[in-house]
């Protein structure tokens, strides 16, 4: 088995970090779970997502409240982790200055152990940005922002790309930040995919760059890179022939707008319409004849908007294709 922690420090008190950890509501900077059950020693928590099932369950093997919460735990929501044995799982909340020291350890596994070495500091970072005030003042919409410029992600651009998912493209729901977009490129099965930790995406996200297989654009104000669009012909997107059961035969010819990700302080000041208008006028000039974008049927949360959000391409000229389960799929004659 393996140890690990992580901490973070939050400007509020001890009561309210320790109420964000057993609160029966939905659990928004924990991956949007719901806990069923109750909090006490010897009772047992399933973690549900926004479809109701279970992605975790939880023993609860010790309550001191505001100070201490362990629990043995399984996670279910792949079956690369639910094969696995339990974990124990603790939290410690602590008087820290005029706040608190959140403490995050566990004891597990090596396939559990690794995503939680991978998550860990994301999770706590999500309980920060929900709980601290002054986590919630660095993510503030800025109320005016610079010209917008737009450049493709180059080799020599690779620096802006990992500046920003490194500190900034999911500062406001950091349980998203191992991404780094590559899920728009996967190729492996679900259960390969759900064992993948940040540093695994981070360099292989970095080799298709370097290598010119992603094409990706940023976004920058003032030097500094702020928004991100992948997008590419659609069947050379792994991901997005997986995630939306497409036949590459009926592809031939048409590009995606995969992904827009927005630094939280830009949104609404037409950063994603510009990476929208710059994506557009590559694939037509590569021949494309018809674009396609992906947008959420509901939209719960700014960052649930990463698709893109329906109206934008609405106004730029897409119509309605398709319906999947949870997307409305959307398509441009070029």
């Amino acid at each position: 088995m393996t140890r690990g922690s992580r901490q973070v420090h939050l400007d509020s008190p001890v009561d309210v970090a320790w109420g964000a950890l057993v609160s029966s509501d939905r659990h928004r900077w924990y991956y949007r779970l719901t806990p069923e059950g109750e909090f006490a020693e010897g009772r047992t928590i399933r973690w549900l997502d926004a479809s109701g099932a279970a992605a975790e369950e939880s023993e609860i093997v010790e309550v001191k409240a505001p100070k201490r919460l362990v629990m043995h735990t399984r996670y279910l929501y792949s079956a690369a982790f639910a094969k696995q044995p339990p974990h124990t799982l603790t939290w410690e909340v602590a008087r820290a200055g005029k706040g608190c020291r959140v403490r995050m350890s566990w004891d597990a596994n090596e396939v559990v152990a690794g995503l939680l070495e991978s998550e860990a500091d994301n999770i706590l970072q999500g309980l920060r940005v929900e709980h601290d005030p002054a986590a919630q003042a660095e993510i503030a919409r800025l109320p005016t922002i610079g010209e917008i410029t737009v450049h493709d992600v180059t080799p020599e651009r690779l620096a802006d790309y990992l500046a920003f998912f490194d500190h900034d493209a999911f500062r406001d729901y950091p349980g998203w930040q191992s991404c780094y977009c590559m899920e728009t490129h996967r190729t492996q099965t679900d259960e390969e995919w759900a064992v993948r930790t940040a540093d695994d995406n981070r360099r292989d996200m970095s080799k298709g760059i370097t290598g010119g297989t992603v094409t990706g654009l940023l976004a920058y104000v003032d030097g500094k890179a702020v928004g991100w669009s992948n997008y590419g012909e659609t069947t050379r997107l792994n991901g997005v022939m997986h995630r939306f059961g497409l036949n590459a035969a009926e592809q031939r010819g048409v590009g995606s707008l995969a992904c827009f990700v927005i630094a939280a302080p830009y949104r609404h000041h037409g950063v994603a319409a510009a990476l929208l208008d710059a994506a557009l006028e590559r694939l037509r000039a590569r021949g494309v004849r018809v674009a396609e974008a992906y947008p959420a049927r509901k939209q719960d949360s700014p960052q649930g908007n990463y698709r893109g959000p329906l109206q934008m391409f609405l106004r730029a000229g897409f119509e309605p294709y398709r319906e999947t389960d949870r997307h409305l799929i959307v398509r441009k004659t070029l």
